[in-house]
């Protein structure tokens, strides 16, 4: 009885190994970042699980094609009716935003108002002048319409996402069209001298409402069977990108990221059941439905409260946990045991 992580990130496997190790739980890496071969009439083992962890920022570590690969290996496992925690349903919500958004909607789960702009050629070619000229023109185009009140001649605050994504690429904060243009043509003028993490690498952009949270927090639900296992505060003071894992919060010099607890309060805080406010249990039984439906196992959810309304506006179907915030929580790693406890009660059935 074995579980086959396949996943493309080396470096946020620790916690995952360390907690299957401690349970003595046998299991696999398959590291699609690297070099595979499968034979499709070759029987894989059935006495597993197939625990899909992909990332759609794949990209950004030179890891272009692992989402892809990961589709053709899911349909391999699905061939031979193996069990797979996280299938392709998980992985299509995984690289696309627009998509989530779309089956929240159906679920009558509140997301913020939300257009995605596209571009089938791609932005950081230099060749590419008639298709960067429309590009900009539907951005402001869409930007006014969306988010520009012609009565009150107000604008509403708005943050730009790439749709398929992930650690907080491309996210921007606006108060009008201008604000976006500049911000795009700068981009995709300069070619150069810029970081192609700025591109949408599917070519899809999405201008989003930005939701204020009075707080200043938003938060994220972990869930594992479906079922809510807790809610983590985050801090949003330090900008967007707000990817739980330990791992993540490191500087560029692999340097930790200088944080004051007091200020800040870690940035990062599983809360106690007793703080969950009716809606968020109304959400909660909300997501866990969501999740049922589609047969997403093993998610990290997350929303904002402006105050008044709930927006739910990530789902992560490739979930990490913050072991420091667990630590002072529950006193050691806590999500990726429950997670192999899990796996466990799987394996026997």
């Amino acid at each position: 009885m074995t579980v086959y992580i396949i996943h493309e990130n080396d470096v946020w496997l620790p916690p995952f190994r360390k907690a299957f190790e401690a349970l003595k739980l046998p299991f696999i890496e398959w590291n699609l970042s690297e070099a595979h071969s499968f034979s499709l009439d070759k029987q894989p083992e059935h006495d597993a699980i197939y625990f899909n962890r992909i990332s759609p920022s794949s990209h950004t570590r030179n890891h272009r094609f692992s989402c892809e690969i990961t589709s053709q290996v899911l349909d391999y496992l699905s061939l031979h009716s193996c069990r797979i925690v996280n299938d392709q349903r998980a992985l299509s919500l995984e690289l696309s935003k627009v998509k989530q958004y779309v089956e929240l909607t159906k679920s009558q789960i509140h997301s913020p108002r939300t257009v995605f702009v596209a571009s089938a050629t791609s932005l950081n070619q230099n060749e590419s002048t008639i298709a960067k000229e429309n590009f900009l023109k539907k951005l402001k185009e869409s930007a006014r319409e969306n988010f520009f009140n012609e009565s009150t001649r107000k604008w509403t605050p708005f943050v730009s996402k790439h749709n398929r994504a992930g650690k907080g690429l491309g996210v921007h904060l606006f108060t009008d069209d201008k604000q976006v243009e500049k911000q795009f043509e700068n981009l995709i003028n300069n070619t150069d001298n810029n970081d192609d993490e700025e591109f949408s690498v599917d070519g899809i952009y999405l201008l989003q409402e930005y939701i204020k949270s009075p707080k200043q927090v938003i938060n994220r639900a972990e869930f594992i069977g479906y079922k809510l296992m807790y809610i983590i505060e985050v801090d949003t003071r330090q900008g967007f990108q707000l990817c739980p894992s330990d791992a993540c919060r490191k500087t560029a010099d692999s340097k930790l990221v200088k944080q004051s607890a007091d200020e800040i309060k870690h940035g990062f805080d599983i809360r106690s059941q007793d703080s969950y406010t009716d809606k968020e249990k109304q959400l909660i039984e909300q997501l866990e439905n969501f999740l049922r439906e589609r047969q997403i196992e093993v998610a990290g959810i997350e929303w904002v409260d402006d105050g008044t309304n709930v927006y739910v506006y990530d789902v992560n179907c490739n979930t990490n946990y913050n072991v420091a915030a667990e630590t002072r929580f529950f006193g050691d790693m806590y999500g990726t045991v429950k997670l192999g406890e899990y796996f466990q009660k799987q394996l026997q059935k």
